[in-house]
């Protein structure tokens, strides 16, 4: 559970998200998503919004096993996909997964071993 704070220092994150900071670190690179501002101190700062997409990108690598970049993916598709009022639409990650590459890949092999077993290759 996120405590109810604007914003929350480096050493904060670990305890609260379970993510080692090098992991934490590295992320920052790869996602656009995880923007922290920089104190007058040099400190970075994360706001709660950056703490849900640590949580989120570790389910999407740690529980769902995606690669990072096809993590990036989902994580822009959801971004991307509004309705017209400007609220995100509430896809389940299962809809947007099936527009992933993994997904589109899988789903070829089930067909290839389909006609593999009809044709008793």
């Amino acid at each position: 559970m996120i405590p109810n704070k604007s914003n929350f220092k480096f050493q904060e994150l670990t305890p609260i998200t379970g993510v080692k900071p090098y992991v934490i670190r590295f992320w920052e690179t790869e996602f656009d998503d995880i923007c922290p501002v920089t104190s007058d101190s040099g400190q970075k700062l994360y706001a709660k919004k950056d703490i849900e997409t640590i949580l989120r990108i570790k389910k999407l690598l740690f529980e769902e096993k995606l690669s990072i970049p096809e993590a990036r993916a989902v994580m822009k598709s959801a971004d991307q996909i509004q309705i017209s009022d400007g609220e995100e639409d509430a896809l389940t990650n299962n809809e947007v997964m099936e527009n992933s590459p993994r997904y589109k890949i899988l789903e070829a092999l089930d067909l290839i071993h389909e006609i593999k077993f009809k044709r008793k290759w």
